[in-house]
């Protein structure tokens, strides 16, 4: 039922419906809000400050909020994805004459400014984000689709959503945090951060730590750090003049500040897109900068081989440190393998040790920072996500609900990839929507068997991961017919095994997850 008021109806009506990410650029952000809306996160996380009320921002979140209500927005990620759906306020209204319509204002019968508790979050968002691929090939206009989105309102509670009131610690905490974005040029006081927030200056310290994992001092400099980034880039004043503008009272102390979150230098920042680079890396970092258009990098890849023991390791490496001091970089890109040479690294030029993620777009945004590419960055996701779209409907199309698996062979072992916890099972089995086979682990990043008992695969197609020698790769598959699974799986008897190149390795890059999507494509053409 619609709600009522003597004689008239209010309906809210559809406007419009577009998915957006918006990226952290080291400020705080206003906007303005063209009409009421439905604002629906997806993922990642902040603060939404309304009307001077801090609300946080965090997946499967939805909020409504007023036309011409101010609002704020205060990232603690590096990005936020979200839904707006924009509305319209309709009265209904009966006459003599028959009904009329006309545009209402407001209505406090239905949603009021604030976060709505969902109870199916989940369903709720399934909903809006077909709506949103429907929305593609629809006018608004259409009236099936304003049916289906009179379906989802009439889902939601009809109570009033969550007040924006400091209701317990975290909501003060928001608020001091808000406060602290506004007047981070100014000197803070703990105490006057701990009055806003509602506690005493102790409880406040450890409530904040525990909920930002960092203290408040901490916290603040960071804000100070972001936004003195802006300006580094923007500006032509000095090191000491944006040290001051930023509400660092000493210019060493901020420099020192800005190392340890950036890892390199202020004087060092303003340069970053013209530096001489070299890596450090087993995980595709020179890949990554041509992807982003650094053309030129040297790289030296530490990575220990087994089968040439550690004297022949060790003088490859003590090589390729040579070979790095004669190229000569300007800066060093490292990850966390190359942490033991990080003492010999940093003595050849300045060196950044990137943290480790198995989330390759983690560090891949980090890379982009640190050599000033962060909108090719931007750019080469929102390419690379329009070919995932593109292969996931072909591969739907041409393999149905065929299984996949992946495996390595080694000389006495083959290991089986799993669903988790590393980049390749993220893009086959999470972007492209796979189907695993039974024996992919699905809660393990891989899964080992010794080669004379390897079980029966219960998979479409086998993909086949082989970097050995010729003699080595003999003595396998001698191994592998001994037994009986082997010709007993699925994929054998159906011939659709795949010697695949070192997937596992390419995906920790863009190109190298293009070439998978183009290896996929052309086995199915």
């Amino acid at each position: 039922m619609l709600p009522v008021q003597d004689q008239d109806y209010s309906l809210l009506i559809l406007s419009s419906i577009s998915k957006r990410r918006f990226y952290k650029r080291n400020t705080l952000h206003s906007k303005n809000i063209p009409g009421d809306m439905l604002f629906v996160v997806t993922q990642g996380k902040g603060i939404l400050c309304i009307d001077n009320q801090a609300v946080p921002i965090k997946p499967n979140q939805t909020l409504y909020i007023a036309r011409n209500k101010p609002i704020e927005v205060m990232l603690e990620s590096e990005f936020i994805e979200y839904y707006i759906l924009i509305i319209r306020r309709i009265s209904l209204f009966k006459k003599r004459d028959g009904w009329h319509c006309a545009r209402s204002t407001s209505d406090p019968s239905l949603f009021q400014t604030g976060k709505i508790q969902i109870k199916q979050a989940k369903q709720h968002h399934e909903s809006v984000e077909h709506l949103y691929q429907e929305s593609r090939t629809k006018s608004t206009k259409d009236p099936l689709l304003q049916l289906k989105f009179q379906s989802l309102i009439q889902s939601m509670p009809e109570e009033v959503p969550e007040t924006i009131e400091f209701e317990d610690a975290s909501k003060g905490i928001d608020q001091s945090i808000s406060y602290m974005y506004k007047h981070f040029s100014h000197k803070i006081k703990l105490e006057t951060l701990s009055d806003i927030a509602g506690l005493t200056p102790t409880s406040y310290s450890r409530s904040f730590k525990k909920a930002k994992t960092m203290s408040p001092v901490e916290y603040l400099n960071q804000i100070r750090i972001d936004y003195s980034k802006e300006l580094l880039q923007q500006s032509e004043s000095s090191i000491k003049d944006i040290s001051a503008a930023v509400g660092f009272g000493n210019e060493f102390y901020f420099s020192r500040m800005f190392k340890n979150s950036l890892g390199i230098s202020p004087t060092l920042y303003i340069k970053r897109k013209q530096l001489k680079v070299a890596v450090a890396s087993c995980f595709r970092y020179r890949d990554c900068l041509h992807d982003l258009g650094v053309e030129d990098a040297f790289e030296l890849n530490g990575y220990r081989h087994l089968e040439l023991g550690i004297e022949e390791n060790q003088r490859q490496i003590e090589i390729q440190l040579a070979e790095l001091r004669n190229y000569g970089p300007e800066l060093i890109i490292a990850d966390y393998r190359h942490l033991p040479l990080y003492n010999q690294l940093k003595q050849i030029a300045p060196t950044v040790m990137v943290d480790f993620s198995m989330d390759w777009r983690t560090y891949f945004r980090r890379i982009a920072e640190l050599v000033g590419r962060e909108k090719e960055a931007q750019q080469t996701f929102s390419q690379l996500d329009l070919r995932v779209k593109f292969t996931r409907d072909a591969l739907t199309d041409i393999i149905g609900l065929q299984s996949v698996s992946v495996i390595r062979l080694y000389s006495e072992k083959i290991r089986v990839h799993g669903m988790i916890d590393h980049p390749l099972s993220h893009l086959l089995y999470t972007e492209l929507g796979l189907k695993p086979g039974s024996c992919v682990p699905l809660n393990e990043r891989t899964k080992e068997y010794p080669v004379e008992v390897i079980p029966i695969f219960d998979t479409d197609f086998l993909l086949i991961d082989k970097r050995l020698s010729a003699q080595e790769e003999a003595n396998l598959y001698n191994s592998m017919l001994k037994g009986t699974s082997w010709d007993a799986m699925k994929a054998v008897q159906n011939n659709q095994i795949r010697v695949i190149p070192n997937w596992i390795s390419m995906s920790w890059a863009p190109s190298g997850q293009n070439q998978i999507l183009d290896d996929l494509l052309q086995w199915h053409a």
